[in-house]
């Protein structure tokens, strides 16, 4: 009896040892190494606080060389003279990590609010590939953080909705994508808008995984600031009110299409 009992007690241990392993320690916080671009005219603004853009990398940046970083997507574009008002952050992720793992968020705001003038209201989250799927995870993880966010080619869970119904987002996805089926962005905007969420859907007809030219689109930055989050207090979440009056219609980039498009509804069908 003894051992049967020692053997239970054990399988129960090994249990919860799989199952931790499995779920991201939110109350450890890890420091990833990152990228920050500053506005040139950063000094010059004095008491002005910043807009914030967390950018998150695809698979193949991943690593513990930030040079990967820049490869391509949003840091790419800024090496090459790009210009923007907001101070960006881009993170890298480990090998063998994806964007929810750890608890790196906490750290590095911690960080860039210590450095920098930042404007807590305005922060916004965008990625692609692995990034989309982080921008998804981490949206629905840290709902009261973002006052937007741009999911580029990913995907999450459907259920995730429900903590983003207050969140304007902007999701892009290439039709012709074979890494990651345009179906994942389709199925996550067909329920932002069961929900009647503020969602605008770029489903780019001859595109494939490759769009990371949206970030050299200026529209998209325009599109973040015209919405900011109130100051909250984080022990009563409760109190946020989701934003409202503000509609837009769906939305393509003409940079990326040839010709102008119809607004294109998600596929009803396919395997996901």
């Amino acid at each position: 009896m003894q051992r049967i009992i020692a053997v239970f007690l054990f399988l129960l241990i090994f249990a919860g040892q799989q199952h931790a392993a499995e779920m991201p320690n939110e109350a450890k916080k890890v420091r990833y190494n990152y990228l920050t671009y500053v506005p040139e005219n950063y000094d010059s603004l004095k008491n002005e606080l910043l807009p914030v853009i967390f950018y998150l990398h695809g698979r193949s940046a991943s690593g513990t060389d930030l040079n990967r970083v820049r490869r391509y997507g949003l840091p790419f574009f800024l090496d090459r003279g790009k210009k923007l008002d907001f101070l960006v952050v881009a993170p890298q992720c480990p090998w063998g990590k994806n964007w929810a793992s750890e608890n790196w968020l906490d750290t590095i705001y911690a960080e860039i609010n210590a450095k920098y003038r930042i404007d807590p209201s305005r922060v916004y989250l965008t990625g692609m590939s692995l990034g989309g799927f982080g921008t998804w995870e981490l949206a629905n993880r840290y709902p009261h953080r973002f006052a937007a966010i741009a999911p580029l080619c990913g995907g999450g869970k459907t259920e995730w909705v429900e903590n983003m119904v207050h969140l304007p987002i902007w999701v892009f996805h290439g039709v012709k994508d074979n890494q990651v089926s345009v179906f994942r962005s389709d199925r996550m905007v067909k329920a932002l808008k069961d929900h009647e969420s503020l969602v605008v859907y770029s489903r780019l007809p001859d595109k494939g995984h490759d769009i990371h030219r949206v970030y050299d689109d200026d529209r998209l930055y325009e599109w973040f600031k015209q919405f900011s989050r109130r100051p909250f207090n984080e022990e009563k979440l409760d109190s946020i009110q989701p934003l409202r009056g503000f509609q837009i219609a769906e939305i393509i980039l003409p940079e990326l299409e040839k010709d102008r498009l119809k607004k294109q509804e998600p596929a009803k069908s396919g395997r996901f």
